[in-house]
């Protein structure tokens, strides 16, 4: 990876030089959280080229892009799980973070316990999440195909809800709650309490949950002879299930429908429901050229 990155900086400051143009750094992460507002720009982009080409005048260029600043940013990904007070374009300040794992890591190893081979393709946390809800209408079929409708407004895109088995709750102690399944395990939230100490403060930590899929898998397939399609299904769901709120949500996790909709039933059941959730459109939650060119524009025009 450093090799990598090296060459690729060489490379744009050679180019830079020889073209007598500015060389721009770009945070990857910022880029995940700025892509909501490239969205912003290209709708208005859309609009203004459609008042020009109806009236022969130039309409006026985004004039406030959106989410306007200040706003908070969820980033999950396979590396990263933290939220940030996002102040300006490069005033991100660190609230909360995870102890340990990050939650794509968590549900990309846990696809691997969980899913049987025939079911295990990349990238593994759409498999996971696809085959934990493939009877649900959201992916328009029972063998876990995915529905082609699109689920992104293009400047605020907020998910359509589908009809998940899910309850937000209501309180904090619900939310610390485990849940029994029909096989007797449950798991913890992987939002949890410091043991020993007299404050509430919790912390992320999906390391524990990850270990604990693990052993259920080889422990059940050990003491009963294997897991039941039914109960990889039922694990699935219970792993798929965090918790957080946010307004910009971004990163390769930003893409899992289910998260986007428990993030909107917190929100609703929070007492926030006038908080918008802005997601990038999914094809563009991954790391991509976009995202990076657009957060340049927007520092080199700041």
């Amino acid at each position: 990876m450093r090799s990598n990155l090296s060459v690729g900086i060489d490379t744009a400051k050679g180019i830079a030089t020889a073209l007598d143009i500015p060389l721009v750094g770009v945070h990857h992460m910022q880029a995940h959280a700025l892509t909501p507002r490239l969205m912003t720009a290209i709708a208005n982009a859309d609009e203004s080229q459609k008042h020009e080409n109806c009236t022969g005048a130039k309409g006026e260029q985004m004039a406030t892009l959106k989410p306007a600043f200040p706003f908070l940013t969820l980033l999950v990904s396979g590396g990263h799980t933290m939220l940030l007070d996002s102040r300006g374009l490069t005033g991100h300040r660190l609230l909360a973070e995870t102890g340990d794992i990050a939650v794509g890591q968590f549900l990309d190893k846990a696809a691997r316990a969980i899913l049987l081979p025939e079911l295990l393709e990349a990238p593994y946390g759409r498999a996971l999440e696809e085959f934990a809800f493939q009877t649900i209408g959201e992916y328009g079929s029972t063998n876990g195909s995915r529905d082609q409708r699109t689920i992104e407004d293009p400047a605020h895109a907020e998910p359509c809800q589908a009809q998940y088995a899910y309850t937000a709750p209501q309180t904090q102690q619900d939310l610390m709650k485990r849940h029994d399944s029909p096989w007797g395990w449950s798991l913890s939230p992987p939002l949890v309490e410091r043991a020993g100490g007299e404050s509430k403060r919790m912390a992320y930590s999906f390391a524990g949950l990850l270990t604990t899929v693990q052993r259920l898998v080889t422990q059940r397939a050990a003491d009963t002879g294997g897991v039941t399609l039914a109960e990889r299904r039922a694990l699935a769901q219970e792993a798929a299930d965090w918790k957080g709120d946010t307004i910009v949500v971004s990163g390769g996790v930003a893409a899992n429908k289910f998260l986007r909709h428990v993030l909107r039933s917190i929100l609703d059941a929070r007492g926030f429901g006038h908080i918008k959730l802005a997601f990038p459109p999914i094809e563009l939650s991954t790391d991509n050229a976009l995202m990076i060119a657009w957060a340049g524009v927007e520092m080199l025009d700041k």
